[in-house]
Protein backbone atom coordinates (compact mmCIF):
# COMPACT_ATOMS: atom_id res chain seq x y z
CA UNK A 1 0.00 0.00 0.00
CA UNK A 2 2.97 2.32 0.52
CA UNK A 3 3.42 2.74 -3.22
CA UNK A 4 -0.24 3.54 -3.63
CA UNK A 5 -0.17 6.15 -0.90
CA UNK A 6 2.83 7.87 -2.41
CA UNK A 7 1.05 9.10 -5.52
CA UNK A 8 -1.47 11.81 -6.34
CA UNK A 9 -4.20 12.14 -8.93
CA UNK A 10 -4.65 14.99 -11.34
CA UNK A 11 -8.10 15.56 -9.89
CA UNK A 12 -8.93 18.55 -11.95
CA UNK A 13 -8.59 16.64 -15.19
CA UNK A 14 -10.67 13.53 -14.65
CA UNK A 15 -12.87 13.70 -17.70
CA UNK A 16 -14.08 16.79 -19.41
CA UNK A 17 -17.77 16.18 -18.82
CA UNK A 18 -17.72 15.50 -15.09
CA UNK A 19 -19.10 18.89 -14.16
CA UNK A 20 -22.60 18.55 -15.65
CA UNK A 21 -23.04 15.07 -14.20
CA UNK A 22 -23.71 15.95 -10.58
CA UNK A 23 -26.21 14.46 -8.20
CA UNK A 24 -28.95 16.91 -9.11
CA UNK A 25 -30.88 16.21 -12.29
CA UNK A 26 -32.22 18.75 -14.73
CA UNK A 27 -35.97 19.09 -14.66
CA UNK A 28 -36.10 18.27 -18.36
CA UNK A 29 -35.19 14.66 -17.67
CA UNK A 30 -38.16 12.27 -17.74
CA UNK A 31 -39.51 10.83 -14.52
CA UNK A 32 -41.91 8.01 -13.79
CA UNK A 33 -45.48 8.36 -15.01
CA UNK A 34 -48.94 7.94 -13.56
CA UNK A 35 -52.27 7.82 -15.37
CA UNK A 36 -54.66 10.76 -15.28
CA UNK A 37 -58.44 10.52 -15.55
CA UNK A 38 -58.11 11.32 -19.24
CA UNK A 39 -55.75 8.38 -19.71
CA UNK A 40 -52.76 10.58 -20.58
CA UNK A 41 -49.54 9.93 -18.68
CA UNK A 42 -48.53 12.48 -16.09
CA UNK A 43 -44.99 12.89 -14.85
CA UNK A 44 -44.41 12.21 -11.18
CA UNK A 45 -42.79 15.18 -9.42
CA UNK A 46 -39.24 14.73 -8.25
CA UNK A 47 -38.62 15.24 -4.56
CA UNK A 48 -35.64 16.24 -2.46
CA UNK A 49 -34.37 13.67 0.02
CA UNK A 50 -34.59 14.37 3.74
CA UNK A 51 -31.62 15.20 5.94
CA UNK A 52 -28.03 15.46 4.66
CA UNK A 53 -28.98 14.11 1.23
CA UNK A 54 -31.13 17.15 0.62
CA UNK A 55 -27.97 18.63 -0.91
CA UNK A 56 -28.40 16.21 -3.83
CA UNK A 57 -31.45 18.09 -5.07
CA UNK A 58 -34.72 16.68 -6.44
CA UNK A 59 -34.64 12.96 -7.20
CA UNK A 60 -37.00 10.55 -9.00
CA UNK A 61 -39.25 8.29 -6.98
CA UNK A 62 -37.04 5.21 -7.24
CA UNK A 63 -34.25 7.14 -5.52
CA UNK A 64 -36.45 8.58 -2.81
CA UNK A 65 -37.89 5.09 -2.18
CA UNK A 66 -34.53 3.28 -2.06
CA UNK A 67 -34.01 3.84 1.65
CA UNK A 68 -30.65 5.60 1.53
CA UNK A 69 -29.31 6.01 5.04
CA UNK A 70 -26.64 8.67 5.66
CA UNK A 71 -23.70 7.63 7.80
CA UNK A 72 -20.26 8.93 8.77
CA UNK A 73 -17.05 6.88 8.72
CA UNK A 74 -14.54 8.20 11.24
CA UNK A 75 -10.82 7.60 11.59
CA UNK A 76 -8.53 9.67 13.78
CA UNK A 77 -5.71 9.73 11.22
CA UNK A 78 -7.75 9.86 8.01
CA UNK A 79 -10.64 12.09 9.04
CA UNK A 80 -14.39 12.08 8.46
CA UNK A 81 -15.84 10.35 5.40
CA UNK A 82 -19.53 10.94 4.78
CA UNK A 83 -21.45 8.16 3.08
CA UNK A 84 -24.83 6.56 2.42
CA UNK A 85 -25.93 2.95 2.53
CA UNK A 86 -28.88 1.08 1.07
CA UNK A 87 -29.90 -2.45 0.17
CA UNK A 88 -29.49 -5.88 1.71
CA UNK A 89 -27.21 -8.80 1.04
CA UNK A 90 -23.72 -10.23 1.43
CA UNK A 91 -22.15 -8.20 -1.38
CA UNK A 92 -21.21 -4.57 -0.75
CA UNK A 93 -20.50 -2.25 -3.68
CA UNK A 94 -18.38 0.72 -2.62
CA UNK A 95 -19.17 3.55 -5.03
CA UNK A 96 -16.55 6.22 -5.80
CA UNK A 97 -17.73 9.36 -7.55
CA UNK A 98 -16.55 11.71 -10.27
CA UNK A 99 -15.10 15.21 -9.77
CA UNK A 100 -18.45 16.90 -10.29
CA UNK A 101 -18.40 18.79 -7.01
CA UNK A 102 -21.41 17.04 -5.51
CA UNK A 103 -19.70 13.92 -4.31
CA UNK A 104 -21.71 10.74 -3.86
CA UNK A 105 -24.93 12.33 -5.16
CA UNK A 106 -24.09 11.35 -8.71
CA UNK A 107 -24.34 7.65 -7.83
CA UNK A 108 -27.85 7.72 -6.36
CA UNK A 109 -29.87 6.88 -9.52
CA UNK A 110 -27.73 3.85 -10.41
CA UNK A 111 -27.45 2.76 -6.78
CA UNK A 112 -31.24 2.78 -6.48
CA UNK A 113 -31.48 0.44 -9.47
CA UNK A 114 -28.76 -1.81 -8.05
CA UNK A 115 -30.45 -2.34 -4.67
CA UNK A 116 -33.93 -2.79 -6.14
CA UNK A 117 -33.23 -6.53 -5.96
CA UNK A 118 -31.84 -8.14 -2.78
CA UNK A 119 -28.30 -9.44 -2.57
CA UNK A 120 -26.33 -6.20 -2.80
CA UNK A 121 -25.74 -3.33 -0.42
CA UNK A 122 -24.26 -0.06 -1.63
CA UNK A 123 -21.86 2.13 0.31
CA UNK A 124 -21.42 5.37 -1.62
CA UNK A 125 -18.82 7.69 -0.10
CA UNK A 126 -17.71 11.30 -0.46
CA UNK A 127 -14.02 11.11 -1.27
CA UNK A 128 -11.66 13.43 0.58
CA UNK A 129 -12.30 17.06 -0.28
CA UNK A 130 -15.73 16.39 -1.78
CA UNK A 131 -19.24 16.63 -0.39
CA UNK A 132 -19.12 16.70 3.39
CA UNK A 133 -15.97 14.64 3.88
CA UNK A 134 -13.25 16.30 5.94
CA UNK A 135 -9.71 14.93 5.67
CA UNK A 136 -6.66 16.51 7.34
CA UNK A 137 -5.58 19.59 5.44
CA UNK A 138 -8.47 19.21 3.01
CA UNK A 139 -6.42 16.69 1.04
CA UNK A 140 -7.55 15.49 -2.37
CA UNK A 141 -4.38 13.56 -3.19
CA UNK A 142 -4.24 9.98 -4.32
CA UNK A 143 -2.99 9.07 -0.84
CA UNK A 144 -6.05 10.64 0.77
CA UNK A 145 -8.46 8.90 -1.59
CA UNK A 146 -6.77 5.54 -1.05
CA UNK A 147 -7.18 6.12 2.69
CA UNK A 148 -10.89 6.89 2.20
CA UNK A 149 -11.36 3.60 0.37
CA UNK A 150 -9.55 1.76 3.17
CA UNK A 151 -12.07 3.13 5.68
CA UNK A 152 -14.96 2.14 3.40
CA UNK A 153 -13.68 -1.42 2.98
CA UNK A 154 -13.35 -1.77 6.74
CA UNK A 155 -16.93 -0.53 7.13
CA UNK A 156 -18.14 -3.02 4.53
CA UNK A 157 -16.39 -5.97 6.14
CA UNK A 158 -17.33 -5.16 9.74
CA UNK A 159 -20.55 -3.20 10.17
CA UNK A 160 -22.16 -4.30 6.88
CA UNK A 161 -20.88 -7.90 7.23
CA UNK A 162 -19.83 -8.20 3.60
CA UNK A 163 -18.53 -11.50 2.29
CA UNK A 164 -17.81 -9.88 -1.09
CA UNK A 165 -16.58 -6.30 -1.61
CA UNK A 166 -16.52 -4.60 -5.00
CA UNK A 167 -15.09 -1.11 -5.51
CA UNK A 168 -16.80 0.73 -8.37
CA UNK A 169 -15.55 4.10 -9.57
CA UNK A 170 -16.56 6.63 -12.22
CA UNK A 171 -13.91 8.81 -13.89
CA UNK A 172 -11.60 9.90 -11.04
CA UNK A 173 -13.28 7.26 -8.90
CA UNK A 174 -12.44 4.64 -11.51
CA UNK A 175 -8.75 5.45 -11.22
CA UNK A 176 -8.99 5.23 -7.42
CA UNK A 177 -10.81 1.88 -7.77
CA UNK A 178 -7.83 0.51 -9.71
CA UNK A 179 -5.50 1.83 -7.00
CA UNK A 180 -7.53 -0.16 -4.48
CA UNK A 181 -7.23 -3.25 -6.69
CA UNK A 182 -3.44 -2.83 -6.62
CA UNK A 183 -3.26 -2.12 -2.88
CA UNK A 184 -3.46 -4.28 0.18
CA UNK A 185 -7.09 -3.61 1.09
CA UNK A 186 -9.26 -6.70 1.12
CA UNK A 187 -11.50 -6.41 -1.93
CA UNK A 188 -12.71 -9.06 -4.36
CA UNK A 189 -12.84 -7.05 -7.57
CA UNK A 190 -13.03 -3.50 -8.94
CA UNK A 191 -14.85 -1.66 -11.71
CA UNK A 192 -13.32 1.32 -13.53
CA UNK A 193 -15.70 3.47 -15.60
CA UNK A 194 -13.72 5.96 -17.72
CA UNK A 195 -10.85 6.28 -15.26
CA UNK A 196 -8.31 8.70 -16.78
CA UNK A 197 -4.95 7.31 -17.78
CA UNK A 198 -3.08 10.64 -17.61
CA UNK A 199 -2.64 10.88 -13.86
CA UNK A 200 0.54 10.68 -11.84
CA UNK A 201 -0.38 7.43 -10.11
CA UNK A 202 -0.79 5.29 -13.21
CA UNK A 203 2.56 3.61 -12.52
CA UNK A 204 1.09 2.21 -9.30
CA UNK A 205 -0.87 -0.37 -11.29
CA UNK A 206 2.08 -0.93 -13.65
CA UNK A 207 -0.08 -1.06 -16.75
CA UNK A 208 -2.35 -3.58 -15.02
CA UNK A 209 0.42 -5.95 -13.89
CA UNK A 210 0.21 -4.74 -10.25
CA UNK A 211 -3.50 -5.45 -9.96
CA UNK A 212 -4.19 -8.18 -7.42
CA UNK A 213 -7.83 -8.94 -8.26
CA UNK A 214 -9.84 -9.18 -11.49
CA UNK A 215 -11.17 -5.88 -12.81
CA UNK A 216 -13.84 -4.70 -15.21
CA UNK A 217 -12.75 -1.63 -17.19
CA UNK A 218 -15.06 0.34 -19.48
CA UNK A 219 -14.03 3.15 -21.82
CA UNK A 220 -16.05 4.77 -24.58
CA UNK A 221 -14.78 5.25 -28.12
CA UNK A 222 -15.39 8.99 -27.96
CA UNK A 223 -12.75 9.27 -25.21
CA UNK A 224 -10.16 8.76 -27.95
CA UNK A 225 -8.07 5.94 -29.34
CA UNK A 226 -5.31 6.32 -26.74
CA UNK A 227 -7.75 6.07 -23.82
CA UNK A 228 -9.43 2.98 -25.27
CA UNK A 229 -6.12 1.29 -26.11
CA UNK A 230 -4.71 2.12 -22.68
CA UNK A 231 -7.73 0.70 -20.89
CA UNK A 232 -7.62 -2.45 -22.99
CA UNK A 233 -3.92 -2.81 -22.20
CA UNK A 234 -4.60 -2.62 -18.47
CA UNK A 235 -7.08 -5.47 -18.76
CA UNK A 236 -4.66 -7.51 -20.87
CA UNK A 237 -2.10 -7.36 -18.05
CA UNK A 238 -4.60 -7.75 -15.19
CA UNK A 239 -5.42 -11.00 -13.38
CA UNK A 240 -7.28 -13.75 -15.19
CA UNK A 241 -11.00 -13.17 -15.85
CA UNK A 242 -10.55 -9.39 -16.04
CA UNK A 243 -12.69 -7.81 -18.72
CA UNK A 244 -12.75 -4.78 -21.01
CA UNK A 245 -16.12 -3.35 -22.00
CA UNK A 246 -16.26 -0.91 -24.94
CA UNK A 247 -18.96 1.67 -25.48
CA UNK A 248 -19.73 4.10 -28.27
CA UNK A 249 -20.07 7.16 -26.07
CA UNK A 250 -20.45 8.35 -22.50
CA UNK A 251 -18.21 9.13 -19.56
CA UNK A 252 -18.42 7.83 -16.01
CA UNK A 253 -22.03 7.69 -14.84
CA UNK A 254 -23.21 8.22 -18.42
CA UNK A 255 -21.95 4.76 -19.29
CA UNK A 256 -24.60 3.34 -16.96
CA UNK A 257 -27.53 5.74 -17.35
CA UNK A 258 -28.45 7.52 -20.55
CA UNK A 259 -29.59 11.14 -20.84
CA UNK A 260 -33.10 10.10 -19.79
CA UNK A 261 -31.76 8.35 -16.66
CA UNK A 262 -32.55 4.92 -18.12
CA UNK A 263 -30.11 2.02 -17.56
CA UNK A 264 -27.87 1.16 -20.49
CA UNK A 265 -26.79 -2.34 -21.56
CA UNK A 266 -23.51 -1.72 -19.74
CA UNK A 267 -25.45 -1.07 -16.52
CA UNK A 268 -26.67 -4.66 -16.62
CA UNK A 269 -23.12 -5.89 -17.27
CA UNK A 270 -21.74 -3.94 -14.31
CA UNK A 271 -24.57 -5.08 -12.05
CA UNK A 272 -23.91 -8.71 -12.95
CA UNK A 273 -20.17 -8.21 -12.32
CA UNK A 274 -20.90 -6.73 -8.90
CA UNK A 275 -23.15 -9.62 -7.97
CA UNK A 276 -20.48 -12.07 -9.06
Amino acid sequence: MAAVLAVSLLLGGCGGDDAPEGGTHESSQPTGTTSTTSGAPEQEPWQALDGPLGRCGPQPSDVTDAGFAPTVLQDEAIGKITAVTAGTGPTVAILLHQTDGNGLCGWLPYAADLVAEPGVQVLAIDLCGFGESDCPGGRRSGAAQADAVTIAVKEARTRLHATRVVVVGASMGGSVALMAAAGDVKIDTAVDLSGPLDWDGIEVIDGGRALRVPVLVAMADDEGEDAVAGSQSIVDQAPESSRFEPAESGHGYRLLLDGDARPTALADTVSAWIRG
